[in-house]
């Protein structure tokens, strides 16, 4: 029963105008003005549910898209190398090639140990001196205050030499244990440390390792470098020597990563098959249950879903996806051969790249795809954006719209409310008046009888 205030007593007087009769014509309105309004609040709703997923599968599609329209990618190196004296990595899209390599020598620094001190904290000087360190062409003089310790000179040389050498201390066992070593912080030849005091020597410093370049014989060219990792030689690729040994060839084979790239086919196959698959369930019309799809008649999700199969079954000068290993039925599902797509690269990897993503003429058909994603998903004016903008807008008009006609209903059956409550005292009145007319009535037709 509606709400009305203090109209407690609504038909007592005339038994007829109550509040039962209120709630029916209340009842009868919301059916025609209100429960539709529900429907559709419910329909866009369900709408923008929907929508969300269909942009979550068109993302997680472009996603899958964007190697496969890259060059690069297409262009993926796997490293095989055998022998334990070095390692390779290499950047994508450097030339598929065999490499030999032999160690001869490794880089090495120069390394340096002083006399043994009893502890970390032994004074190493007992008067203001200095000491000068030189390396690779660079000085640094170091002022040492007396009294200052194994440790606070560690401080001292790596915090005054410009990175150029490294100081540390070491436990080396048996009577006054403890030995400053100097290293210098790079590997090569010119890496040669020298020492030179204004007063006594009071370290004692003796050689442990003399700086030396790396010497290696790389595809029968005889190569020396200051240091144990290369990556000047061949661009894009970085050779790490590890072990020396003149008697051993460690060979490097640099090949295309054809594993990689069928993965990621196989990525975009599923991708696609999950959004094709999506859009298809919403946009289609069951002729044999009668049934619509939530999105059954919608030009945008009709024109993306026409637009991602139109260049998915595309051509390019180099050919289409058919011609290696994905292929598409009459209902839109897609399957790949990933036995052919690999033949394929095998064969003429260059094909491939031009069905993919395209060369200097021509965009291939992954990067026509990821392109025209780009413009359905990316961006505030990206047609999906504006389309799920477009169902919120709805939602916002039709919510409030029923807001408004609630009010409106509230507002005619307060009134209603009112006016029989006014009706029903003037006929309690005329009841009472008519009651009063009537006991007169019968009192003068009794008299009369008598």
């Amino acid at each position: 029963m509606a709400e009305f205030g203090a109209l407690s007593s609504l038909g007592v007087g005339s038994g007829v105008l109550t509040y039962d009769i209120i709630d029916k014509l209340r009842k009868a309105d919301e059916k025609s003005i209100i429960e539709p309004l529900d429907s559709r609040i419910d329909t866009l709703k369900k709408k923008e549910e929907e929508l969300n997923t269909i942009v979550t599968k068109t993302a997680a599609l472009k996603s899958s898209v964007l190697d496969l329209s890259d060059t690069v990618f297409l262009a993926k190196r796997t490293v095989d190398v055998t022998g334990d004296g070095i390692d390779v990595s290499v950047l994508d899209g450097i030339s598929v090639q065999e490499i030999d390599v032999t160690v001869n020598q490794l880089a090495k620094a120069q390394i340096d140990q002083s006399k043994g001190f009893a502890d970390r904290s032994s004074v190493v000087s007992t008067v203001d001196t200095s000491m000068t360190i030189a390396i690779n062409g660079n000085s640094y003089t170091i002022d040492i205050a007396a009294g200052t310790t194994l440790e606070e000179l560690m401080n001292l040389i790596n915090d005054n030499t410009g990175g150029d050498i490294k100081a540390s201390i070491l436990n080396t066992g048996g009577t006054d244990p403890y030995s400053l070593i100097v290293k210098s912080s790079a590997t090569g030849a010119d890496q040669s440390i020298s020492y030179s005091y204004s007063g006594t020597d009071f370290l004692s410093m003796t050689n442990v390792q003399l700086p030396q370049d790396a010497q290696f014989i790389y595809n029968g060219v005889s190569i020396t470098r200051s240091s144990n990792v290369v990556e000047d030689l061949v661009t894009g690729m970085t050779l790490t020597l590890k072990k020396a040994d003149s008697a051993s060839v460690n060979h490097v084979s640099i090949k295309q990563d054809n594993e990689a790239i069928a993965d990621a086919v196989q990525s975009f196959v599923d991708a696609f098959n999950d959004f094709y698959g999506e859009l298809s369930t919403a946009t289609k019309f069951d002729t044999d249950t009668g049934t619509a799809g939530i999105f059954q008649g919608e030009s945008t999700l009709n024109a993306l879903r026409f637009g991602v199969g139109n260049i998915v079954s595309g051509m390019t000068t180099a050919g289409g996806l058919p011609d290696v290993g994905i292929t598409i039925d009459r209902y839109g599902n897609m399957s790949f051969d990933r036995t052919e797509l690999i033949s394929a690269l095998q064969q003429d990897s260059q094909k491939v790249s031009d069905i993919f993503a395209g060369n200097d003429n021509a965009p291939g058909l992954f990067a026509q795809l990821n392109s025209y994603l780009k413009d359905q998903t990316i961006g505030s004016d990206a047609t999906l954006n504006r389309f799920e903008d477009l169902l919120q807008s709805q939602l916002k008009r039709t919510e409030e719209s029923k807001s408004a006609k609630i009010e409106f209903l509230d507002t005619k059956y307060q009134i209603m409310a009112q006016q029989f409550a006014d009706y029903d005292r003037m006929i309690q009145q005329f009841n009472a008046s008519f009651a009063s007319l009537q006991s007169v009535i019968e009192a003068q037709a009794a008299a009369a009888k008598k």
